[in-house]
């Protein structure tokens, strides 16, 4: 920064100032005014601007809200019980049906549509069950 433009700018802020900087723009804005110094690092070019507009970008990005859970924390060990014992039931109905029926009876149909159902709630059961535990998966 050339020390005219450092003094003018240290002069406006009274010795306090912010700076935020995205792609190839850096802004110094004065802590208690609007104005500022804009430096383009591509052209390598200094000026004067009312308002910078990466402050409001920066404020923007802090105020986004952090990810969480689509189900509440307090029902991961019910919905582990509930979902275990769906898959458990579902699985040895399975077992039952591959055991008394003759090969001549069987519908592959049935086998996998009950197969898939098993394993998606003995999954999503196992899920819940590591989360339930502390096991953030």
């Amino acid at each position: 920064m050339p020390p005219r433009y450092f003094r003018a700018l240290l002069r406006l802020s009274a010795e306090r100032f912010e700076c935020f900087g995205q792609d190839n723009l850096i802004c110094f804005t004065s802590w208690n005014q609007g104005k500022g110094l804009l430096y383009d690092v591509d052209k390598k070019v200094w000026s004067w601007i009312a308002g910078c507009a990466l402050q409001s970008y920066n404020s923007q990005a802090q105020s986004v809200k952090p990810i969480s859970s689509p189900v509440p924390d307090a029902w991961y060990p019910t919905l582990a019980v509930f979902m275990l014992a769906i898959g458990l039931i579902v699985t040895a109905s399975f077992f039952i049906y591959e055991a008394t029926s003759s090969r001549k009876n069987r519908s592959l149909a049935k086998e996998l549509t009950t197969g898939a159902v098993a394993s998606v709630f003995l999954g999503f059961g196992s899920l819940f069950l590591l989360l339930s535990s502390g096991v953030y998966v």
